[in-house]
């Protein structure tokens, strides 16, 4: 099985996942995503610095006025097309180094130092700007048509409860395509393989050697949800009314939240979080272009320990691996120890999807059935429809509530 699905466009045009790696401005994705709220950056790291970022291969800047207020404009000046990177934030604006064209966080030109005030020429240029919005501490921007009238942001439950703790992680930059990214949180099996406990201590009784065993693999089911999907995982429990579960979750366009894995992947199986208590480990993935993505991850903690985050810090704390050989010339060795650098060394050598010859098997079913509802998603906003995510937000009173969860719950639960 190829997984190379096709459908019709309303256009007459095939539209296939081979679509789905481009981002670009003319893509089905990349018009598909312009058509979503996407992460640009965090308020803790926006500072008294312009930043040069991509988005959907589009050059831009964020920046943050002297009065606080945030801007997203093209990256190069429109008067001979310095990088606005270098520019001096200063008189309500930011103004580039070159011949000192000062520009609003709205991309309204307020000064240029150079021509005659009274020509009023300054009035006559707008630059490429766009709107941003901040929820959580994470700043969003909104890159689709009619950008003097963007869509409501959704309300993210883990940005937007006002209850329990929140820590923002460091931005990372990942140097390979998104959705390579993207389809391996619905490919729960590779965790048992590629994730696999060390041997030595395989009967540690850690919930990472025991329920993602590479000699148990546990069952998953994959489930269609209202803005995306889920993929649950699931073992017997210590008593028959009850199971082991570990259940990860996907919104559209690309987020993906875990639950409390991060926290007991190297604690006993019954050693769940403090009773009432829950911890949401969101990811807002951000293509750059078809190369590069960006990802910025939020943690939310629900619960009586006060002291959790404190704790949680030592538990994901980058393992330590083997001194490389010599002779050893990949690129990524030695990757095995981090669940991070098993997922890069794996993630980033795969080529692009139109780029593969795949035979994908039944353990790949979370992967097909999140191509078929990016393709579905994508065919409908080019057919004119809302995009999955902002329809659901908007039938929920803007609200996006995306579930995980690790530990023991009662079965049936879905």
């Amino acid at each position: 099985m190829t997984g190379q699905r096709k459908i019709r466009s309303i256009k007459g045009q095939t539209l296939s996942i081979s679509d789905l790696p481009h981002v670009g401005r003319g893509t089905p994705a990349g018009g598909w995503f312009r058509r979503h709220w996407l992460v640009a950056g965090t308020t803790a790291e926006l500072r008294d610095i312009p930043q040069a970022i991509k988005i959907l291969g589009e050059e831009l800047v964020l920046f943050r006025d002297d009065s606080g207020g945030i801007g997203l404009l093209g990256l190069h000046c429109p008067h001979r097309g310095t990088s606005l990177e270098y520019g001096d934030i200063e008189n309500g604006g930011l103004r580039c180094p070159y011949h000192g064209w000062l520009f609003d966080v709205g991309g309204r030109c307020l000064a240029m130092p150079a021509e005659p005030a009274e020509r009023g020429f300054h009035s006559k240029v707008r630059h490429l700007s766009y709107p941003v919005q901040v929820q959580g501490g994470l700043i969003f921007a909104y890159l689709g048509p009619r950008p003097e009238n963007p869509p409501v942001l959704p309300k993210y439950q883990a940005l937007t409860d006002p209850t329990g703790q929140r820590s923002l992680e460091a931005t990372r930059l990942y140097e390979y395509n998104w959705f390579n990214f993207i389809e391996n949180g619905a490919d729960p099996a590779h965790f048992s393989i590629l994730h696999r406990a060390d041997p030595a201590k395989s009967n540690d009784g850690t919930w990472r050697s025991w329920f993602f065993n590479c000699k148990d693999i546990p069952p998953f089911d994959a489930v269609e949800m209202a803005c995306g999907m889920k993929v649950i995982s699931r073992k017997p429990g210590p008593t028959l009314e009850t199971e082991y579960v570990d259940e990860k979750s996907f919104a559209l366009p690309s987020i993906l939240q875990i639950g409390d894995t991060e926290f007991t992947h190297f604690k006993a199986p019954r050693e769940a979080l403090i009773a009432g208590s829950h911890n949401a480990h969101i990811m807002f993935v951000t293509p750059n272009d078809d190369d590069s993505f960006t990802l910025y991850t939020v943690n939310h903690y629900t619960g009586p320990d006060e002291t959790f985050f404190d704790k949680l810090a030592p538990s994901r704390k980058v393992e330590t691996q083997a001194e490389k050989k010599i002779y050893d010339r990949r690129k990524f060795a030695p990757f095995r120890g981090s669940v991070r650098t098993e997922d890069i060394a794996c993630q980033a050598t795969q080529p692009l999807l139109d780029q593969r010859s795949e035979h994908l098997a039944t353990s790949d079913r979370g992967v097909i059935l999140l191509r078929k509802l990016i393709l579905d998603d994508i065919e409908a906003v080019r057919g004119g429809q809302t995009p999955r995510t902002l329809a659901c937000a908007a039938g929920n009173g803007g609200a996006v509530k995306i579930d995980s969860f690790t530990g023991v719950r009662a079965k049936g639960i879905s």
